[in-house]
């Protein structure tokens, strides 16, 4: 390939995202937040995996706890940039009902990983989502009290 190609490739690429992202935003694609994701799935050939994945020990932490009050927990939940550290789905509305992100150092050395959080998170907060953020510090500090936040979040969503 040439230069050009490239290019061109590089622009048709963009396009196909925008017109995707228009068509979420006016909801000729999908409807539900399970929806989203798994028309994801079929889109990028991926399958759903009930295996475990955690990028940082502070994200099993969290998981083990909402595990530990019942709630049924998913790890990485999503495809591509569209990743929630952790879903917390409901059986009896068959969608997930709060992504929870888990920032730690990593999240605070860099500057274009906060940008780029922000602007997911506004996207599937567009799109019906609730997310909800634990900071590592806060964490560590009162793991109880970040729990029940979480629990205070849920009761307000049921």
């Amino acid at each position: 390939m040439k230069y050009n190609d490239y290019k061109y490739l590089g622009i048709c690429i963009s396009i196909i995202i925008l017109v995707i992202m228009i068509l979420f935003f006016l909801g000729n694609i999908v409807s539900s937040k399970i929806d989203i994701l798994k028309s994801l799935f079929k889109m990028y050939d991926i399958k759903e995996s009930k295996e475990l994945h955690f990028d940082s020990d502070f994200e099993k932490e969290v998981y083990s706890a909402l595990k530990d009050c019942n709630y049924e927990v998913h790890t990485q939940v999503g495809v591509s940039g569209y990743r929630i550290d952790l879903g917390i789905y409901s059986r009896n509305k068959s969608e997930y009902i709060l992504g929870i992100e888990c920032d730690g150092a990593t999240y605070h050395s860099s500057p274009s990983a906060r940008e780029r959080d922000v602007y997911r998170q506004k996207f599937l907060e567009s799109r019906g989502w609730t997310i909800h953020r634990i900071w590592s510090k806060d964490w560590w500090r009162s793991p109880e009290k970040e729990i029940k936040k979480i629990r205070n979040i849920l009761e307000k969503i049921s």
